[in-house]
């Protein structure tokens, strides 16, 4: 009788040695996968990575990467996956509060910039005052900090999996041969469980957004929705076999909505939820437009308590902050509303800045529709206020008047701040703090 070696063995054995996982400049099969990551396995344990070890990992997104999480994985590390783009002062504190024994770069000097390669250079470090893990997680990621600093989120074995096969009962989403794009941040949460992960599980292939003309031939297209407004330009080459395409990681507008599904016939699908949790809610085929994020996932336990979404956790996902965890519900942070026919989820905005009655995305879409503007957050306190870039011909009293055109006198922001650029986190979120809007004025 067997036994597996480690959680993700059956993942990583799916498929014959000649099926393609990835295309990135080239096709890597599934056996070259697994070859990889057996000779990275050893070459890490040769370091001195074993069980409980904790390693940080940070660096150009590439197979090498890859290959690298799974042979980590395949050792009983602790794995850290770092946003490529971590400036060092915030990489310091990371270092500083978790402590691993390792910490593991990939590509050379422009790691923070080099776009999707295939193979790159790895340089692995041992850090003086490293810890073992304390926690059973074998995942670490960095919550979004839209609202403020991030948090380090942990995710063991039995929640990937549980994710996986919550995905995988949702319609539409990939299967078997289907060829999925992937331009999500393999640091991202919904990028490597709903796009690695799930891929390696269903029999899918990957493609990345390298030069190679062969994403040109994706089935599904899984990205942000920025990537998405790059993708409805009309100077974009046609997709060969589109069926679905699935945003993720930040709000969906009308406008690229709209651009991408008279682009390529397609509408864009939302795959909605946290780095603590996962997905929570998918509508892969774009039913419910930018209005709604689809239905809760089967197997995932969500409620709404006094506008806000909650869901529930057998454990806590934090792994530094010593909060008290029994079990039970965690807020989301999102102002949500239910549609009582569908049930779909349908977003208003972030708590904290009260009108928990108002949707303040819908403002947001109705602003970002103007043809000056090209970004827009709409926070709302004791009044509403709408920060937005555009054009240097941005006027606020113009915005106001097109505000109370669409939206009434009611729901029209009391205060305009017309910004260069709005700020962004390093995973590329739009940051939601008032303060830190004000500030990039």
């Amino acid at each position: 009788m067997t036994t597996r070696s480690w959680w993700g063995e059956d993942l990583l054995g799916r498929g014959g040695d000649d099926e393609l996982w990835a295309y990135g400049e080239r096709p890597v099969t599934r056996g070259e996968l697994r070859a990889a990551v057996a000779w990275l396995a050893t070459v890490y344990r040769h370091h001195g990575i074993g069980a409980g070890t904790t390693v940080a990992l940070h660096g150009t997104p590439s197979f090498t990467q890859l290959w690298s999480v799974f042979a980590l994985w395949e050792l009983g590390a602790q794995v850290a996956l770092i946003e490529q783009k971590t400036g060092l002062a915030e990489m310091t504190c990371l270092l500083g509060r978790w402590r691993p024994r390792f910490f593991v770069t990939f590509g050379g000097s422009d790691r923070r910039s080099r776009p999707f390669t295939d193979e790159c250079e790895v340089l692995v470090r041992r850090l003086p005052d490293g810890e073992p893990a304390s926690t059973g997680h074998c995942l670490l990621q960095l919550s979004s900090g839209t609202t403020g600093a991030g948090k380090l989120v942990g995710r063991t074995p039995e929640s990937l999996l549980a994710e996986l096969g919550r995905i995988a009962a949702v319609d539409g989403v990939p299967g078997p041969g289907e060829r999925v794009l992937l331009m999500n941040s393999l640091a991202h949460s919904f990028g490597l469980v709903g796009g690695v992960l799930h891929t390696l599980d269903n029999g899918a292939s990957l493609l990345f957004p390298a030069r190679s003309p062969a994403v040109r031939t994706a089935d599904v297209v899984i990205g942000e929705p920025r990537d998405f407004a790059r993708l409805g330009e009309d100077t974009v080459e046609s997709f060969t076999s589109l069926r679905a395409a699935i945003s993720s990681g930040d709000v969906l507008h009308h406008d690229v909505f709209d651009r991408f599904r008279d682009r390529h016939g397609v509408s864009i699908g939302q795959a909605y939820g946290t780095t603590e949790t996962g997905v929570i809610a998918m509508d892969v085929a774009g039913r419910f437009a930018v209005s709604g994020v689809g239905r809760p996932v089967p197997g995932i336990r969500t409620r709404v308590t006094d506008g806000v979404l909650e869901v529930h956790l057998a454990r806590s996902p934090y792994v530094i902050e010593a909060e008290p965890w029994f079990g039970g519900w965690l807020s989301t942070g999102d102002l949500v509303r239910r549609d009582q026919v569908t049930g779909s989820l349908q977003l208003l905005g972030r708590t904290g800045g009260g009108h928990r009655d108002l949707d303040l995305l819908e403002i947001e879409r109705v602003l970002a529709a103007h043809r000056e503007v090209t970004d827009v957050i709409v926070l709302g306190s004791d009044v509403i206020e709408a920060h937005v870039a555009g054009t240097t011909a941005l006027d606020p009293d113009h915005l106001g008047s097109w505000c109370r055109r669409f939206l009434g006198a009611e729901k029209t922001p009391s205060r305009y701040h017309v910004l260069p650029a709005l700020p962004r986190t390093t995973n590329g979120k739009y940051l939601r703090d008032r303060n830190a809007l004000l500030s990039a004025g």
